[in-house]
C-alpha cells in the first residue's frame, strides 16, 4: 500500500486519474446494485403472476370440461344422440389431462383434496352413474332417471364451478397485493439510488477541492514568487521538497533565477556592443533599400512588359487587343495618355486617357498631317507643343507636352498602324524612344498573327455558316468514330440543345443516345459502325425512323474523306425525308381513296345504264334507275369538285369574292338547303340575338358550313342532337357545331385536318368519304384569317368551332326579289331569239347545251376549234359566245377571248366561260359576263344566258350544281 501511495505522490496526473477511476468504480458498482435489485423484484412479481395465471386457466379448464361432461350427458338423455354420447367421453379425457397438468403445478392441501374429490367423483360418474342413466334412458325409464339426477350430482358440479370463480377472484386480490408490494420495493430502491447519487456528488466535490488544493494553490504561489523576481524583490520558493511536477517546477524555477542573476551583468556588456553594431547595420540597410527600390522599379517595368507580351500573344479579338496594347504601352512608357490607330478602312482604334473630341480629331487626320511623314520615314517622331489648358490642371506656369508618334510596320515594311503617346512636362529620352520602337515591332508581329487568325476565323465561320444553311444534318467523324464537327440541323435533329453537347462525342456515346430514339436501332448501329470501319457494304445509305420527340423519317448516307490519298474520317449526312415519306403515303391514300370513292358510284352508273340499254323496263322502274344514275353522278361531281377545290387552294389559284356577310343569315340559308338531311337528328340553335357580320366569300363559307354539318350527320348515324352555337368573343365570331356521335380518338386529332386522312375505326368503315372535307374547311377558314379547332370525346361526340374576325361594316339590307323571273319576262313579251355561238370540243356537252338553248328559242351554232369560230364571228356577229378554256388541237380559250377583245366588231360581245377549271379572277379582269363550272345543270345555263342578254351585264357568280 505504501508503494502505491509513493507511486501516486510522484505525479499529479496519477493522483487525479486514481481518484477519477475510484469515483467511476463507485458509480458503476452502485448503479449495477440498484439495477440488479429492481430487476430481481420485477422478475419475482412476473413469475408469481405467470404461475397464478396458469393455475387459474387450468382450474377454469377443469370446471369447463366437468360442465361439458354433464352438459353432453344431458344432451344424450334428451335426444339419444350417439355423438353426444361420444362427446361425454372426449370431455372426460380432456378433464383427465387438465387434472394431470394441475397435479404437476404447485398447490396447497385444499387444492389436493379438490383434485382427489373431482377425480373420484368423475370416475364414479363415468363408470357407474352415466352407464346406469344411459340404460334408464334407453329403456324409457325417465322417472328413475330423475330420481338418480336429484341424488346430489349437480351440487358437486356447481361446487366445482363456484370454486373456480372464487379462485379467480382470490387470484386477482393476491396479484393486487403483490403489485403494491412491488411498487413499495421499487420506491425504496429509488430512495436508495437517490441517496447513492448524493454521495457520489459529495465525492466529486471532495475530488475537485482536493485537486484544486493540490495543484492550484502551489501554482498560485509560484506565480507570485516569479512576479516578485521580475520586480527585483526578495524571493522564497516553497514546495521544492515535493517529488511531483510542482516540486520539479519549483526546483527548475529556482535554478533559472540563479542563472539569470549571474548572467545579467554579462548581458549588459553585450548589449552595449550590439548597439554599436546596430548603427553600422542601419547604414548598410539604407544602401540595400536603395538597391531594392531600383530592383522593384525594374520588376514593375518587367511585369508590365510581360503583361503586354501576354496580351499580344494570347488575345485574338482585335478590340480587346488594341485596348490592352495602348493601356500597357502608356504605363510602360510613363506617358499620360495615348491612342493606337490601325491603317484600315474601318479605322479600328483604342485610346487611354484621351477625350472623345481628341479621338475624333485624330481620326479626321487619318490620311494626312504627321501620318504622311511617318509613312515616308517609317521612324518615330516627337512633337513638342505647349500644353493645353485641360492638360495643365492647376499649374499656372508655362508647360510643354511631348507627343510621340510611333509607326507600326507590317511584314512588307509598310505602316499598318501607329501609336500616339503624350507626356506632360517630361521629355522623352532616346533610350525610351528605342524601347517604343521595340514595342512597335512586337505589336507588328501580333497584328500580323491577328490578321491571319481573323482570316482563318472568317473562313471557318463561312464554312460553318454554309453547313448551317444546309437543311440536312452533317456529321464529321474521325477514324475512331468520334464526332469532330456537326451543323445546327444535326444537333437539333438529334435532340441536343447546343453544339458543344454533341461535339467530341465518341461513337458509343453518340449511338447510345440515338439508338433509344429510333426504330430498327440494331440495323442503324451496324450501318454507322460499318461506315466508320470502312467495311464493304451493298449500299451507301440507310433509312431509319426517329420516334422522339415526334416521328420523323431520316435518310443517312456517308462519304469517306481523304487527304493526300489517306483516309482521315467519314462524313455522315442525315436527311429528313419525312415530307417525302408523307407525300408517298398521301399518294397511296389518294390512289386508294380515288379507286374506292370514284369506282363505287361509277359501278352504279354503268350498271343501271346497261340495264336501261339492254332491257325493256317499265316507265316507273326506268325513272327509278335514272334517279339513281343522277344521284350517283351528283356524288361523283361532289368528289371531283372536292379534289379540284383543294388543288386550287394549295396552288393559290382559288379565287375569292369578299363581301360583308351576316352570319345568322348565312347559317339559316345553309340549314334551309341542308334540312332534308336531318331525318334522324334534332337541330338546336343557340345564339345571343346580336347581329354579327364577317368579311368573306359567301359561297366558300357556305361550303364550310355544309361540310361540317355533313360530318355531324354522317358521324352520328344513331341520330341525336346537333347543336349550333353562334356568339361573339371579343372581336371574333365563334360558330360551333356539336354532335352526339362517334367522337374522335385522341391520337387522331393532330392529323384530322390533313387531306385524305380518315380515322381508322371499325365504326367508320361503312361511312363514305374522301378525307378532304376538313382539309378544305381549314384552307377556307385560314384564307379568311380565322382558325378551326375541335374538341372531342371518343364515343360521346365532337364539337367543331370556327373563329372568324368580326366586321364593323354594316350588312346591306336584303331586297325582296322580283316576283317575275327572267324566264317569265321572255314569255310575257320579249321574243326568245338570238344567235349564240358555242365553242366546245366535247360533242356531248355541245349537244346538251344546244338542245337546252334551242328549247328556249335561241339559234345555236357549234364550233370545236378557235380558227373556225373566229371566221364565223367575223362573218356574222353573234349575240353571245359560250366558250371552253381547253379546245381541240391544243387551242386555248383565253386566246379566242383575247382575239375578240382585240377586234372592234367583237369587243362588246358578251362571253360566258364553260370550263372544268375555276379561274374566275382572270375572267373578271377580262370582263367576262359569266362563269359556269362543269358540270352544271342545263337550266342554270339557260337562266344565265337570259340574264346576260336581258340585263346587258355579266353575273360573275360561280354557279355550281
Amino acid at each position: 500500500m505504501n508503494k502505491l501511495m509513493g507511486y501516486l505522490r510522484k505525479s499529479i496526473t496519477r493522483r487525479f486519474v486514481a481518484m477519477m477511476l475510484l469515483a467511476l468504480f463507485l458509480i458503476l458498482a452502485g448503479a449495477g446494485t440498484v439495477l440488479w435489485r429492481a430487476y430481481d423484484t420485477l422478475t419475482s412479481y412476473q413469475n408469481t403472476q405467470k404461475e397464478l395465471s396458469e393455475k387459474e386457466a387450468i382450474i377454469s379448464d377443469i370446471a369447463e370440461h366437468t360442465s361439458q361432461v354433464f352438459f353432453r350427458a344431458r344432451g344424450y338423455y334428451a335426444f339419444l344422440n350417439e355423438m353426444e354420447y361420444d362427446k361425454v367421453y372426449e370431455e372426460y379425457e380432456l378433464l383427465k389431462v387438465a387434472l394431470d397438468t394441475f397435479r404437476n403445478m404447485p398447490h396447497n392441501d385444499l387444492e389436493d383434496k379438490l383434485i382427489e374429490d373431482i377425480d373420484k367423483f368423475m370416475d364414479d360418474f363415468i363408470q357407474d352413474v352415466f352407464p346406469k342413466a344411459s340404460s334408464l334412458v334407453q329403456n324409457d325409464r325417465y322417472a328413475e332417471l330423475r330420481a338418480l339426477s336429484s341424488s346430489g350430482i349437480n351440487d358437486a358440479v356447481n361446487s366445482l364451478v363456484r370454486y373456480a370463480d372464487q379462485f379467480a377472484r382470490d387470484n386477482e386480490v393476491y396479484l393486487e397485493r403483490k403489485n403494491e408490494e412491488m411498487v413499495h420495493d421499487i420506491f425504496k430502491e429509488g430512495l436508495l439510488f437517490a441517496t447513492y447519487v448524493l454521495g457520489i456528488l459529495l465525492l466529486s466535490v471532495w475530488i475537485a477541492t482536493r485537486t484544486a488544493m493540490d495543484i492550484g494553490k502551489p501554482l498560485g504561489g509560484l506565480t507570485k514568487e516569479a512576479e516578485n523576481f521580475a520586480l527585483g524583490k526578495p524571493v522564497h520558493l516553497a514546495y521544492t521538497d515535493r517529488v511531483d511536477e510542482i516540486g520539479k517546477l519549483s526546483q527548475s524555477l529556482d535554478q533559472m533565477m540563479v542563472q539569470i542573476t549571474a548572467k545579467e551583468s554579462e548581458l549588459m556588456a553585450q548589449n552595449e556592443e550590439l548597439i554599436a553594431q546596430q548603427d553600422e547595420l542601419q547604414m548598410q540597410q539604407e544602401t540595400l533599400q536603395e538597391a531594392l527600390g531600383k530592383m522593384a522599379a525594374n520588376e514593375v517595368y518587367l511585369e508590365k512588359r510581360n503583361q503586354l507580351i501576354q496580351s499580344l500573344s494570347n488575345t485574338t479579338d482585335k478590340g480587346p487587343l488594341l485596348e490592352s496594347v495602348i493601356r500597357h504601352t502608356v504605363e510602360l512608357s510613363d506617358a499620360d495618355k495615348g491612342m493606337i490607330l490601325l491603317m484600315n478602312e474601318e479605322q479600328d482604334h483604342a485610346s487611354f486617357g484621351v477625350s472623345d473630341s481628341g479621338v475624333s480629331q485624330l481620326l479626321e487626320s487619318f490620311r494626312g498631317g504627321l501620318i504622311l511623314r511617318m509613312k515616308e520615314t517609317k521612324e518615330p517622331y516627337i512633337l513638342k507643343r505647349e500644353a493645353a489648358s485641360e492638360e495643365k490642371g492647376f499649374n499656372t506656369e508655362q508647360l510643354y507636352t511631348y507627343d510621340v508618334y510611333v509607326p507600326v510596320l507590317d511584314a512588307s515594311e509598310e505602316v499598318a498602324a501607329y501609336m500616339v503617346l503624350s507626356r506632360i512636362g517630361r521629355e522623352v529620352s532616346s533610350q525610351e524612344l528605342a524601347e517604343l520602337k521595340g514595342m512597335a515591332t512586337q505589336l507588328s508581329l501580333s497584328l500580323d498573327r491577328l490578321a491571319m487568325f481573323e482570316e482563318k476565323e472568317r473562313q471557318r465561320q463561312m464554312t460553318r455558316d454554309m453547313l448551317n444553311t444546309i437543311q440536312e444534318g452533317v456529321q464529321l467523324l474521325n477514324l475512331e468514330g468520334r464526332t469532330l464537327q456537326v451543323n445546327n440541323m444535326l444537333f437539333e435533329m438529334m435532340g441536343y440543345s447546343t453544339y458543344e453537347e454533341m461535339s467530341g462525342l465518341s461513337l458509343d456515346q453518340f449511338l447510345d443516345r440515338l439508338i433509344g430514339r429510333v426504330e430498327a436501332g440494331d440495323q442503324l448501329e451496324s450501318f454507322v459502325r460499318n461506315t466508320v470501319n470502312n467495311a464493304t457494304m451493298d449500299t451507301k445509305s440507310f433509312i431509319y425512323t426517329m420516334t422522339e420527340p415526334y416521328t420523323r423519317h431520316i435518310l443517312v448516307y456517308y462519304e469517306p474523306l481523304f487527304r493526300k490519298e489517306e483516309r482521315i474520317g467519314t462524313l455522315l449526312v442525315h436527311r429528313d425525308i419525312t415530307r417525302e415519306h408523307e407525300v408517298d403515303q398521301i399518294k397511296s391514300e389518294f390512289v386508294s381513296t380515288v379507286s374506292h370513292e370514284l369506282r363505287t358510284p361509277l359501278a352504279s352508273v354503268l350498271g343501271f345504264t346497261e340495264l336501261l340499254l339492254s332491257k325493256e323496263l317499265k316507265p316507273e322502274r326506268q325513272r327509278k334507275y335514272l334517279s339513281t344514275i343522277h344521284q350517283e353522278a351528283k356524288r361523283l361531281t361532289t368528289l371531283i369538285n372536292d379534289f379540284l377545290d383543294l388543288q386550287r387552294m394549295e396552288s393559290g389559284r382559288q379565287s375569292y369574292h369578299f363581301v360583308t356577310i351576316d352570319a345568322a343569315s348565312l347559317l339559316k340559308e345553309t340549314l334551309d338547303v341542308y334540312r332534308t338531311e336531318f331525318i334522324h337528328h334534332e337541330v338546336v340553335m343557340n345564339g345571343s340575338g346580336e347581329r354579327l357580320s364577317v368579311i368573306g366569300d359567301h359561297d366558300k363559307l357556305k361550303q364550310v358550313l355544309i361540310n361540317l354539318l355533313s360530318n355531324a350527320v354522317k358521324y352520328s348515324p344513331g341520330g341525336g342532337k346537333i347543336v349550333i352555337s353562334l356568339k361573339r368573343e371579343r372581336q371574333s365570331l365563334l360558330l360551333s357545331i356539336s354532335d352526339e356521335g362517334l367522337g374522335i380518338p385522341e391520337e387522331a386529332l393532330p392529323r384530322l385536318f390533313t387531306k385524305f386522312y380518315r380515322v381508322d375505326n371499325s365504326d367508320r368503315r361503312e361511312i363514305g368519304g374522301t378525307g378532304l372535307g376538313l382539309a378544305i374547311v381549314k384552307e377556307i377558314v385560314t384564307v379568311h384569317n380565322g382558325e378551326v379547332f375541335v374538341n372531342s370525346t371518343f364515343g360521346q361526340g365532337s364539337t367543331f368551332t370556327i373563329r372568324l374576325p368580326l366586321s364593323e361594316a354594316p350588312v346591306p339590307e336584303m331586297r325582296e326579289p322580283e316576283r317575275m323571273g327572267v324566264q317569265e319576262k321572255f314569255h310575257d313579251g320579249m321574243k326568245m331569239c338570238g344567235n349564240i355561238y358555242i365553242i366546245e370540243d366535247d360533242t356531248n356537252i355541245s349537244a346538251l347545251m344546244r338542245d337546252e338553248l334551242q328549247e328556249r328559242g335561241f339559234n345555236v351554232y357549234l364550233y370545236s376549234n378557235s380558227e373556225e369560230a373566229m371566221r364565223a364571228m367575223r362573218a356574222f356577229r353573234p349575240d353571245l359566245v359560250i366558250i371552253d378554256l381547253i379546245l381541240s388541237d391544243g387551242d386555248d380559250g383565253w386566246g379566242v377571248i383575247s382575239s375578240m377583245r382585240a377586234e372592234d366588231s367583237l369587243n362588246n360581245v358578251p362571253i360566258l366561260i364553260s370550263s372544268a377549271y375555276e379561274e374566275k379572277k382572270r375572267a373578271q379582269e377580262l370582263g367576262i359576263s359569266g362563269y359556269l363550272i362543269k358540270p352544271f345543270h342545263p337550266n342554270t345555263l339557260s337562266k344565265m344566258v337570259m340574264d346576260v342578254l336581258t340585263a346587258g351585264s355579266g353575273n360573275d357568280d360561280n354557279t355550281r350544281v
